[in-house]
């Protein structure tokens, strides 16, 4: 293991344990102020409006009125963000034709150029967006990497995954099919 991918585990770890502490003091210690900023999102409510800054220079949203986007947050250092993303071009492929955008938004604090480049060795060919500040984390709620996020047109969240996609996932599937057939 390189320094660098047992800082990345421990900072996910840490980003885990805070989350879980956080969840655990809201629900058994009445934590009065604290249910109201760690909420999870939940399916069927409005997922919340983001933007970040692609790798090829421009600005991507998710927002209402957007397409059906399936946002999912990754790092380079993270193993299974790296099994995922084969599955992620499969999704891209199939259901991009039919008004998906895949939007992959890295939380990696290195430079543009490393995560380019770990692209290309993937041939990925959706759309990748840069947040090394790791707003989407914050704003999704989210408690490490991997975890995707299924917006639909209309702002709502339809599907949701805390952890590696697995090719052929059934329960995606239904909802992208609902998604892209309303």
């Amino acid at each position: 293991m390189t320094r660098r991918s047992a800082v990345a585990g421990s900072s996910f770890r840490r980003r885990a344990f805070v989350g879980a502490a956080l969840a655990l003091l809201a629900l058994g210690c009445g934590g009065e102020g604290v249910a109201e900023r760690f909420r999870p999102l939940a399916v069927g409510q409005p997922a919340p409006q983001y933007a970040a800054r692609t790798l090829a220079g421009d600005s991507a949203r998710v927002a209402p009125g957007q397409p059906v986007t399936l946002v999912n947050v990754w790092a380079t250092w993270c193993g299974p963000c790296k099994q995922e993303f084969p599955e992620l071009q499969r999704l891209h492929e199939t259901y991009g034709p039919r008004g998906l955008r895949l939007l992959a938004v890295s939380v990696d604090r290195g430079s543009d150029e490393s995560v380019a480049e770990f692209v290309a060795t993937q041939r990925a060919t959706f759309t990748i967006a840069r947040d090394p500040e790791g707003r989407v984390q914050d704003v999704f709620q989210s408690i490490g990497v991997p975890e995707t996020y299924l917006v639909g047109a209309d702002g709502t969240l339809l599907w949701r995954r805390v952890g590696e996609l697995h090719p052929n996932d059934t329960h995606l599937a239904a909802a992208l099919e609902r998604a892209l057939t309303n």
